[in-house]
């Protein structure tokens, strides 16, 4: 046990855990860049278009942050990889479009590839890095930098933010506003949660420890959470198969996979309308033999409905420090394939 609590410390200190900092590192990024943040919206008000663009869990980070300003803004929202806005040429991306870029490293291919023909189609463009020279640092209009490993919390906040200086004056300011106070109530809410989770992990991890394919489920805020755990943590830190499913489509197929096959899941809950979906996934999965992990907001309730992503995905990093350590993957930075040219062209790295 002694090994493992070592294993555990060193997962603490590595750039994969920021959830064990990051009630610090957003506190102190919403002081230092909060408003800055708020004056960039503000200059953004003759836009007619934002895209936000990333790859990997940025997308995922993105999505989100579409999520919380798509029904407050007056000016349309999109969240796409950066390849498929080369792809798709979007009409709408021209002068009057503004385009923010995510990428933790500020050099991952698609998403410098996506800003330079942004630039192209005469878009104005925002990159969103943690800090340091970089392509996108050099190269985008304007440069929010995060300076921490809050890779998910501090971008969507950086867009909240953005969101309600952009709204000032416009008709869901209200609201707008409303998120962006929420904001200051959810360091304490993370450190809370990363505490309280520490205690209980491990065993959480153990029920799952056999599994070979993981289910993550999530509805409404916490979709684009559940797709960034499936897709960049599941099988990329623990290296085993993961689904993502929005918890409202679980019945339109995926439900079938219980007539064959033993399932386990990992369901996350919010506190928004999208609830029920979720609570729906949970009872028929339970009823026919699943292995389920339940991850539930309702614990943190000063966090604002839409911010619940915020708290959750820390809490699915110790679940995840936890089932690679106990599959004796004792590094959580290290990677077998990524970040050593095996899948990236034009001199890039991961990520």
């Amino acid at each position: 046990m002694t090994n493992l609590n070592e294993f555990v410390d060193r997962a603490k200190a590595s750039e994969y855990f920021s959830g064990a900092r990051v009630g610090e590192d957003l506190a102190r990024f919403l002081d230092e860049r909060g408003e800055a943040c708020r004056r960039l919206g503000r200059e953004l008000r003759e836009a007619r278009q934002l895209y936000f663009v990333g790859c990997g869990g940025s997308l995922a980070t993105l999505q989100t942050a579409r999520y919380l300003l798509d029904g407050k803004l007056d000016v349309p929202v999109d969240a796409v990889h950066g390849y498929d806005l080369i792809w798709r040429r979007p009409k709408r991306l021209d002068r009057e479009a503004v385009a923010f870029f995510a990428s933790y490293s500020g050099e991952t291919e698609d998403t410098v590839a996506a800003l330079r023909f942004a630039r192209e189609r005469g878009a104005r463009t925002v990159g969103i890095v943690r800090g340091g020279d970089s392509a996108i640092a050099r190269e985008a209009d304007e440069v929010i930098e995060y300076g921490s490993a809050a890779i998910f919390e501090a971008p969507i906040a950086a867009m909240v933010l953005v969101g309600a200086g952009l709204s000032e004056g416009q008709a869901g300011s209200g609201a707008m506003e409303l998120l962006a106070n929420g904001l200051r109530e959810v360091p304490a809410a993370v450190e809370a949660a990363v505490e309280e989770e520490e205690g209980r992990a491990e065993a959480r991890a153990r029920e799952l420890l056999s599994s070979r394919h993981l289910y993550v489920i999530g509805a409404g805020p916490l979709a684009p959470l559940a797709y960034k755990v499936a897709l960049t943590v599941v099988m990329e830190n623990i290296r085993i198969g993961g689904t993502w499913i929005d918890a409202s489509e679980f019945r339109h197929g995926p439900a079938e996979a219980l007539e064959r096959s033993q399932v386990d899941a990992l369901v996350l809950f919010g506190t928004d309308e999208s609830r029920e979906m979720g609570e729906r996934a949970l009872a028929f999965l339970q009823e026919h033999g699943a292995r389920t992990l339940v991850l539930d907001a309702s614990s943190y309730p000063s966090v604002h409905p839409l911010l619940t992503p915020l708290v959750l995905n820390s809490i699915t990093q110790w679940f995840t420090v936890w089932s690679a350590i106990l599959r004796g993957i004792v590094d959580l930075d290290e990677r077998v394939f990524m970040g050593r040219s095996v899948l990236a062209t034009g001199g890039h790295a991961w990520p």
